[in-house]
């Protein structure tokens, strides 16, 4: 308490500076006035008493002094002196000043930046109540449990069996046509369990939420709005709670407006705009069918180990309960942030902020040499201080506030260039990392912002400030103010540009490896020719049946009649940006494995013309026809793939396969394999069926199939083509998401992009800050050698031999930067392993080239003073020194 007292005593002092100052002098007069009164009755003149009392009490100033300093006031004015003498000092020196905040800018800048972004995906929380008790459960499976979504069963029994949850929702992610005043348009949506927003603790905007009960027959018929929707689409009219909307041809009523804030899934890059009451399914609500999505909300004290080893008996217990359909199977939980970041993504910003540091090191290593050379040149007014009285600590302190100064300007610097920075990363970044809305400047950047500042400040100040202060006096004021460096500094500058090179060569390295990573994958080919088609999204409600005949032919005839096109097909997945859509399968006529082991494949439904329109080979068989599924879906086309791994040696033509229990299909075609869970994934085994077939088991797949169109000009001018296509067949099917093929692959590797992008952009900087560095040490070490290479010149050296003598110690400084380094970076570049495919994190030929491109730059930093001291005139050299 005493403490505290003192604290808010310092204060109310600091805040009440001018009151204090006040009081001080009313004090102090009232102590003279008292003396005075007192030696006036003893018998002295007014004038003697008066001064006798100012002879006892002592200097005045003294006094205020002793009291400031029990107040806590004087360091404060020291502070503020030290500030107003740094500012000056800096003014002084316009140069140095102004690179010194260049290479701070660029090192904090680029600091704020990246944390700014990892602050978006990783540390701002989530806008739910306790949003460390949300977790997200999976299901695993297969020899590597890797993990996957949820059957119906499975989520009933965990949610009656577990005891650690306050609630547990299921929910899964889709997308709606929404049917307002005769304008189309695709939401997306989640279907989920009437429990979601009581998990969430969510309070709507207007209206209610979902509430127990309401998913029973004949009352759930309701959704619950985005407010971003709610404004965008409605005009934020309030009467719309209690409305009637059409969504797929269906009536929904809309029972509440959801804030914006409590969006869920959190972080979506698109959004989420309705929220839709999921309904019982008995066709695909089995045991062996997973589609769900599982979120829950731990009970108070409940932790995330205690859930996880409940869940995992139930999933024991289930396995022995249904070995058909749950052998081989367990649970994972996650937290729910962690989800839906990913584990990539999160260890790649991990890394790139890690290398962003380094830059901030290499800054800080510039600006010390920098402080270091102009210590040199301040040696006699330190030595003047000195000999006046002041203390080594005192210049200490003088000489660290402005660092500190110099650290501030430069933050306040770096933060404009953090915005511009983020004004160009944003659209890559929504791209590439889940982020919703944008990626403010919050407080906590703003508080990293000061704390780099502070730590660069010191970083960078220390060492030169305890040198300048560390100077001999005699010797500094004998030399006259001589600029004289002994080598105990410039071994340590030399040390700094050394470290300044290795940080760079393990930056570079970085860098160079992660390119070499995205020509591999960006230069794999995708098993299809994308040059010249279009893609776009349809989505059909489920009204529109028979589907086929009534809407998708119709429009490829519409399609395929229009100018410039040579094909256009469906599918219900486009290759590269979607994929894990995927069924179990067994070959007729061998042994029927379990069903865990039993293999995969991926589904897709196509029409006619699909093959040709993206260029995949036809190696086999025959394409599908308009008639093939007719009658029932009974033929398919099959991949190399899974050609591979089911009849090698074979001929597969004929033969057939069970899915989906009694689906039996004949083998009509093969065709060739492409990559449909991205560049940087094997391509899968795949099953083509015929989208005739859509009103039967697989119809759902067609209910947002895609269009793609093989254009012979531009595929972008065909797009105003296209949506008249599809508003003459249903004005009320909207067309979304239109890209064209390349287009897709680009997005595809958004995140590779964003990792080169900054890690480059980060290499770049600390090059040129390095070589900067270099140049200044060499250049330095020229200005302090004038005298002898005059005299070397007047004796007979050639220019080239001042040349070599210069960039000797600049080679020198390279080659131990660069051997440094190397050690550094096949060490550190284990951590990009993750991040590469195809390339060894030790690739020889990365590291072979990197160097040599930082040996070339830094010689070159150095050939240029070290040109500059071979046109030294001696007579002019010897005669200045």
């Amino acid at each position: 308490m005493a403490l505290l007292r003192k604290a808010s005593r310092r204060l109310r002092t600091l805040s009440h500076r001018d009151r204090f100052e006040r009081d001080l002098e009313e004090e102090m007069r009232f102590h003279v006035d008292m003396q005075t009164e007192k030696h006036i009755q003893e018998g002295m003149t007014p004038k003697e008493a008066r001064a006798l009392a100012e002879r006892e009490l002592g200097s005045a100033d003294r006094f205020k002094d002793e009291v400031r300093d029990v107040r806590g006031i004087t360091w404060l004015d020291d502070l503020r002196r030290d500030v107003r003498f740094g500012l000056r000092s800096l003014r002084r020196s316009p140069g140095f000043t102004v690179v010194a905040l260049l290479c701070l800018a660029l090192g904090i800048g680029a600091n704020a930046a990246l944390f700014s972004v990892l602050n978006a995906v990783l540390l701002r929380p989530l806008s739910f109540p306790e949003p460390e008790r949300l977790v997200r459960v999976y299901e695993t499976w297969g020899d590597k449990q890797l993990p996957g979504s949820v059957s119906v069963p499975n989520y009933r029994d965990w949610a009656e069996q577990s005891t650690v949850f306050e609630a547990l929702t299921a929910w899964v992610g889709g997308s709606r046509n929404l049917q307002e005043a005769g304008n189309a348009e695709r939401i997306r949506t989640v279907e989920a369990t009437p429990n979601l927003f009581q998990m969430l603790r969510a309070r709507p905007l207007r209206g209610r939420l979902f509430s127990p009960g309401q998913d029973e027959p004949g009352r759930s018929q309701v959704v619950v709005i985005g407010e971003t929707l709610w404004r965008r689409r409605f005009g934020a009219d309030p009467a719309l709670v209690g409305r009637t909307i059409q969504l797929d041809g269906n009536p929904y009523l809309v029972i509440g407006i959801l804030p914006a804030e409590l969006s869920f899934p959190p972080l979506s890059r698109e959004g989420i705009d309705a929220w839709l009451l999921r309904l019982p399914n008995p066709r695909i609500d089995s045991r062996g069918s997973h589609f769900l999505a599982v979120t829950g909300r731990l009970k108070p004290g409940a932790s995330r180990g205690q859930a996880f080893a409940q869940l995992k008996q139930i999933a024991a217990r289930l396995a022995k309960t249904y070995p058909d359909q749950q052998a081989g199977r367990s649970v994972k939980l996650m937290g729910l942030r962690e989800s839906i970041v990913g584990e990539t993504p999160r260890k790649a910003l991990l890394i790139l902020l890690a290398a962003v540091f380094l830059v901030l090191l290499i800054a800080c290593a510039n600006v010390a040499n920098l402080l270091l050379a102009r210590a040199a040149v301040r040696q006699r007014e330190m030595a003047v201080r000195l000999a006046l009285g002041a203390g080594r600590s005192r210049l200490v302190r003088q000489l660290l506030v402005e660092s500190l100064v110099l650290a501030l300007g430069g933050a306040l610097l770096g933060l404009l260039l953090a915005r511009w920075a983020l004004a160009a990363l944003t659209p890559l970044v929504r791209v590439a990392l889940p982020v919703s809305g944008g990626i403010p400047l919050d407080g906590r950047v703003f508080l990293f912002l000061l704390a780099v500042a502070a730590f660069s400040g010191i970083a960078f100040g220390l060492v030169p400030a305890l040198q300048a202060a560390r100077g001999d006096v005699r010797e500094s004021l004998v030399e006259g103010g001589r600029t004289t460096s002994g080598g105990r500094q410039q071994r340590f500058r030399s040390g700094l540009v050394v470290a300044e090179i290795a940080l760079s060569l393990v930056l570079l390295v970085g860098a160079g490896l992660l390119l070499r990573g995205f020509l591999k994958v960006s230069g794999t080919e995708p098993g299809f020719v994308s040059r010249g088609v279009l893609t776009a999204h349809v989505a059909v409600p489920a009204t529109t049946r028979p589907v086929v005949p009534r809407f998708f032919r119709p429009l490829l005839d519409k399609v395929r009649a229009l100018p410039g096109v040579r094909a256009a097909a469906l599918i219900s997945m486009i290759p590269v940006q979607e994929a894990w859509t995927n069924a179990s399968y067994t070959v007729e006529g061998r042994p029927e494995p379990p069903l865990p082991q039993q293999p995969m494949a991926e589904i897709r439904m196509a029409s006619p013309s699909f093959f040709n329109a993206l260029g995949i080979p036809l190696l086999r068989g025959r394409d599908f026809t308009e008639r093939d599924g007719e009658k029932g879906i009974n033929v398919a086309i099959v991949n190399e793939v899974l050609v591979r791994q089911q009849f090698p040696g074979e001929n597969p033509l004929g033969r057939r396969i069970r899915m989906g229990g009694d689906m039996k299909l004949e083998i009509i075609g093969v065709v060739g394999a492409v990559h449909q869970a991205g560049l940087d994934q094997e391509p899968l085994a795949e099953v083509y069926l015929p989208y005739a077939g859509a009103e039967g088991d697989y119809g759902e797949l067609l209910t947002d199939a895609a269009l793609v169109v093989k254009t012979a000009g531009s595929p972008g001018a065909l797009a105003p083509d296209l949506r008249r296509a599809v508003r003459a067949v249903d004005p009320g099917v909207p067309l979304y998401k239109m890209l064209t093929m390349e287009q897709v692959i680009s997005d595809s590797l958004a995140s590779r992009r964003l990792n080169l992008w900054l890690l480059a952009l980060f290499a770049g900087i600390a090059l040129a800050l390095s070589a900067a560095g270099l140049y200044g040490v060499i250049s330095y070490l020229v200005a302090q050698r004038t005298r002898e290479i005059g005299m070397r010149m007047a004796l007979g050296a050639q220019a080239r031999d001042v040349i070599r003598l210069v960039m000797r110690q600049g080679s020198r400084l390279t080659l131990v930067g660069i051997a440094v380094g190397a050690a550094g970076a096949l060490a550190l570049t284990r951590g990009l392993e993750s991040l590469l495919d195809g390339v060894s994190a030790h690739d020889p030929l990365t590291f072979l080239s990197i160097a040599i491109l930082l040996a070339a730059v830094a010689l070159f930093a150095s050939w240029l003073p070290a040109r500059r001291a071979a046109r030294v005139q001696p007579i002019v050299a010897i005669r200045n020194e």
